[in-house]
């Protein structure tokens, strides 16, 4: 017997996507990209620990600040750490400038889930897919997040609306994509 559809309609709000955009790159990162992060990380480590060893080394030998090995050192682990203090302010701006720029962002969306698929809808744009298509259904506080191999999709809990029909969806994540449905 087949599963009644889930039909869920909502509105795109600034704060919101901003959120969701910011959790789901945390979320890529930790599904993805893990090693590369722990490795730049490291190398980061590694890169200062050996400017304190050479610092400190003249420093000793010279009895005197050596000023050439700080700029040499200094400047690339400033920059570094401007660009850390610097990205979330970009990812903010780049996020007010696709809400300014794409209209699809301004329209109802409504989210469709059955034993289709899964289906987006707006007044310029359909998107479908197939459950064999999402790698991952993951549930954070606020979304849930929907991945396959080349994007990624959020639903806000909000639009679900009743703590039943939240219950519901997670089931029927279960029922059609099993463990890759990571919902509470």
């Amino acid at each position: 017997m087949a599963r009644p559809s889930s039909i869920l309609r909502w509105r795109v709000q600034a704060d919101e996507h901003y959120r969701a955009i910011r959790t789901l790159r945390k979320e890529h990162a930790r599904q993805e990209r893990r090693i590369w992060r722990e490795l730049r990380l490291l190398a980061l480590g590694v890169f200062v620990c050996i400017a304190i060893a050479i610092i400190a080394r003249r420093w000793r030998e010279l009895h005197h600040v050596p000023i050439a090995y700080l700029w040499v050192f200094g400047v690339p682990i400033v920059g570094a750490a401007i660009f850390a203090a610097t990205r979330p302010l970009a990812m903010k701006k780049a996020v007010e400038q696709q809400l300014a720029d794409d209209p699809s962002t301004q329209q109802e969306r409504a989210y469709t889930l059955d034993e289709a698929g899964f289906r987006i809808d707006g007044e310029s744009f359909h998107v479908e897919l197939n459950w064999a298509q999402l790698i991952v259904v993951r549930e954070t506080s606020e979304f849930l997040l929907f991945f396959t191999r080349k994007s990624a999709y959020y639903l806000p809990k909000r639009a679900i609306q009743w703590p039943e029909r939240l219950e519901g969806i997670r089931d029927l994540l279960v029922e059609y994509i099993g463990d890759r449905a990571d919902v509470r």
